[in-house]
């Protein structure tokens, strides 16, 4: 299914990407030290004051960390007092089914493809049951592959929660996209997608692969330390990316963090 938003958009589209909130059951409770839901209410906050009004916000998946009706039913309110169409995909720790029943409303999508000016914006659902990492099941790739033929003199950005490529942290590269390769190649061959956003990694990347850029987005919690072999955090605050797609198919971006760490955050805990 397609959702089409202002069809007859002029200029540049500004899309907003925010990820991995760990929303818990108790908005109260907090992970890794700190309040994860005060931290993506700021966030969303600061995206929406200096980089809105946007045509469309991603959220690319980890919403939850207690995926539950509690957390996604405050999250559509969230949501919806914000007032721009919103697209969600899920992480490992959501639960699509819930998702459906309780995030699902007026301008809050999960299908799978928008179509927005001249661009079209695909998400997909990279999620394995009981597994930390990703795979883009037959499905997944066969509707990739349908949508990018039905969108002829569209630009494409592709989008799921999963890296579909390394990011030098060994413990994080267990858990990547496991058919990355395969997805990088069928997109490489598609002149008119230019970009992939993804979630995950908790902190952010600017990769080009030949016609094709892939970009990380920090989480809107707590960051990863890059590089590392084991689990480590690292001492940046959280954040989120901007994009603004223009009608020739450029992309323009960057990544604002909130001025200070969370109250709280423990970068000395241990596991994830």
């Amino acid at each position: 299914m397609s959702n089409v938003l202002h069809a007859s958009h002029e200029g540049p589209i500004r899309v907003l990407q925010l990820t991995d909130f760990h929303l818990l059951r108790d908005p109260a409770e907090t992970m890794m030290g700190i309040n994860t839901e005060q931290s993506f209410t700021s966030v969303l906050h600061a995206a929406s004051r200096d980089h809105g009004p946007a045509d469309l916000i991603l959220m690319t998946g980890d919403l939850a960390q207690d995926a539950s009706p509690e957390v996604y039913g405050r999250l559509q309110g969230y949501l919806q007092a914000v007032g721009v169409p919103v697209c969600c995909i899920p992480g490992n720790h959501d639960e699509l089914e819930l998702m459906q029943s309780h995030l699902a409303a007026d301008r809050i999508y999960l299908e799978g493809e928008i179509l927005l000016g001249s661009w079209q914006i695909i998400c997909l659902d990279s999620t394995v049951l009981d597994s930390a990492g990703g795979y883009l099941r037959s499905g997944q790739m066969a509707f990739l592959e349908s949508a990018l033929d039905s969108a002829a003199g569209l630009h494409t950005l592709v989008c799921l929660h999963h890296s579909p490529l390394p990011t030098r942290s060994q413990w994080l590269d267990t858990m990547r996209l496991g058919n990355g390769e395969e997805f990088i190649g069928l997109l490489k061959n598609r002149e008119r997608v230019r970009v992939v956003v993804f979630g995950h990694v908790h902190q952010a990347m600017d990769v080009q692969e030949e016609n094709l850029r892939l970009l990380a987005c920090p989480s809107t919690c707590f960051q990863f330390k890059p590089g590392s072999s084991d689990f480590a955090l690292d001492a940046a605050a959280p954040g989120y990316r901007w994009l603004d797609l223009h009608p020739d198919g450029e992309v323009t971006t960057g990544v604002v963090r909130l001025a200070s760490l969370p109250s709280g955050l423990n970068l000395a805990a241990p596991g994830y």
